[in-house]
C-alpha cells in the first residue's frame, strides 16, 4: 500500500484512490469522515483502515434531482422561502442627462448558491415572470432570481405578497417598497420633487440611503419605518419553506465523541433557526408554534437570536414528525433525511456502539457544508 496516492479534502479530509470504482468520477466523491489525528504521513496509517467506509453506501447529490420533481404547489411556500432569501431594494444611481441625471431602477431578487439553480426555476414558474443569472464575486458562484419590470412587479409580485404576507420586518421593506411603485407609476419618479419622496421612502428601507446618495441629498428625512408586529403563522407550508432558506439540521458531536467510545451525551442533534434580533418576537412565535426549544443569543453575535432545539424528545416527537408531513423542497431536505437517519441510530442506541458512531460521523461529514454536489 505504500505510495498509494491519496486525494485531499478541505478540512484536512482524504481518500483512498485505489480504493475507488473505476467508472467513478472524481467530482462525485467526498471524504467520507474526517482524517485521523496524527496521519498525515503519505502512505497509509494502519488506523485508516478502521475508518474508509464503502463509497457505494452513499449516493452523490446533482443539482437537477435534489430539489423535488413537483412544481412548487403551497404560495405561503414561496412567502417564507423570501422572508428568509429575498430582498426589496430600489436602485438609484446617476445617468448622462443635463436635464434629469438620474435613474431609479426597482428590483426583487433572490440570490442563492449555483447549487440551488433548480430552485430558482422553480420560483420562476411559479411567479411566471423574471430572469435568472448566474454570477462568481470572490470565486464565489451563485445564482440570481430578479424581476425588475414594473409591469411585471405589479401583475405577479405585489399581488402575492400582498395575499400571503410576510412575518418578518422584511414585510417592511414591502410595504415601503410598494409606496415607491406606486409613485413611480404615477410618473413621480421622473421630477426631482418626486424623487425626493422616493429618497425618504429608500432611507427607511434595508440599510438606508448609499454614502453617495447621502452626499448628494444631504436634506432627506427618512420616513418612519412600519413596525410589523402580531405575527399569525396561518399556514405550515410558510414555515417551510422559512426553514428551506435559514434552518439548520446539525449533528453536534463532541471531539471526544469522534476519536473514542462515544456516549450519549457527546452525540446530539440540533435544529436551529436564526435571525436578526428585530426579529425576536418571529423566533418566539416559532418557540410556541412548536411547543419546544430555546431562544439563544450570544456576546460573539449581538445582532443574532437563534431558535433552537436540543432535546432528542422534541426532536424525535415534534420537529421530524411537522417535517415528515411537510415536505422541505430545497437541498435542505436531503440534511433532514440524513438527520433523521442519525436520529433512528440514536433511538436504537447503535451510537453507543464503534459502528453506530462511524455511521453517525459518516452521515455527518456529508451534511450541510460537507455535502458535495454536480451538475446532471
Amino acid at each position: 500500500t505504500h505510495g498509494v496516492p491519496f486525494l485531499r479534502f478541505p478540512k484536512g479530509r482524504q481518500i483512498l484512490y485505489s480504493s475507488l470504482p473505476r467508472f467513478m468520477p472524481l467530482f462525485q466523491i467526498r471524504a467520507s469522515r474526517p482524517t485521523p489525528l496524527g496521519a498525515s504521513s503519505p502512505h497509509v496509517p494502519k488506523v485508516l483502515s478502521s475508518y474508509l467506509i464503502k463509497l457505494s453506501s452513499r449516493k452523490y447529490t446533482t443539482f437537477a434531482h435534489a430539489v423535488s420533481d413537483n412544481n412548487i404547489k403551497h404560495p405561503y411556500w414561496i412567502t417564507g422561502f423570501a422572508d428568509a432569501e429575498s430582498y426589496f431594494s430600489i436602485r438609484i444611481g446617476a445617468k448622462k442627462n443635463r436635464n434629469y441625471p438620474w435613474t431609479i431602477i426597482p428590483l426583487f431578487g433572490i440570490e442563492l448558491h449555483e447549487k440551488d439553480f433548480y430552485l430558482l426555476k422553480q420560483i420562476q414558474t411559479f411567479f411566471g415572470v423574471g430572469t435568472i443569472i448566474h454570477r462568481v464575486r470572490d470565486g464565489k458562484p451563485s445564482t440570481i432570481y430578479s424581476v425588475q419590470s414594473i409591469k411585471d412587479l405589479q401583475s405577479s409580485i405585489i399581488p402575492h405578497f400582498k395575499k400571503y404576507p410576510m412575518l418578518t420586518q422584511k414585510q417592511a421593506d414591502f410595504e415601503l417598497f410598494c409606496m415607491i411603485i406606486d409613485l413611480m407609476v404615477i410618473q413621480e419618479h421622473l421630477n426631482f420633487n418626486g424623487l425626493s419622496k422616493i429618497l425618504s421612502i429608500k432611507a427607511a428601507m434595508n440599510k438606508g440611503l448609499s454614502s453617495s446618495l447621502k452626499k448628494a441629498f444631504p436634506s432627506i428625512t427618512p420616513i418612519d419605518r412600519p413596525l410589523i408586529k402580531d405575527q399569525v403563522l396561518k399556514d405550515p407550508y410558510w414555515l417551510v419553506g422559512f426553514v428551506d432558506g435559514e434552518g439548520c439540521f446539525y449533528i453536534n458531536l463532541s471531539r471526544v465523541a469522534e476519536v473514542k467510545r462515544s456516549t450519549s451525551g457527546q452525540i446530539k442533534l440540533t435544529f436551529s433557526i436564526s435571525q436578526h434580533t428585530r426579529d425576536l418576537t418571529l423566533l418566539n412565535l416559532l418557540k410556541n408554534y412548536f411547543n419546544c426549544g430555546i431562544i439563544e443569543t450570544v456576546s460573539t453575535r449581538p445582532n443574532q437570536g437563534t431558535f433552537v432545539t436540543y432535546k432528542l424528545e422534541d426532536i424525535l416527537e415534534k420537529i421530524i414528525p411537522f417535517f415528515k408531513k411537510h415536505s422541505l423542497l430545497g437541498l435542505k431536505l436531503l440534511n433532514f433525511q440524513d438527520f433523521c437517519k442519525a436520529s433512528e441510530l440514536i433511538q436504537n442506541k447503535d451510537h453507543l456502539t464503534d459502528q453506530g458512531r462511524e455511521k453517525i460521523l459518516f452521515l455527518k461529514s456529508g451534511m450541510n457544508t460537507g455535502r458535495s454536489y454536480h451538475r446532471s
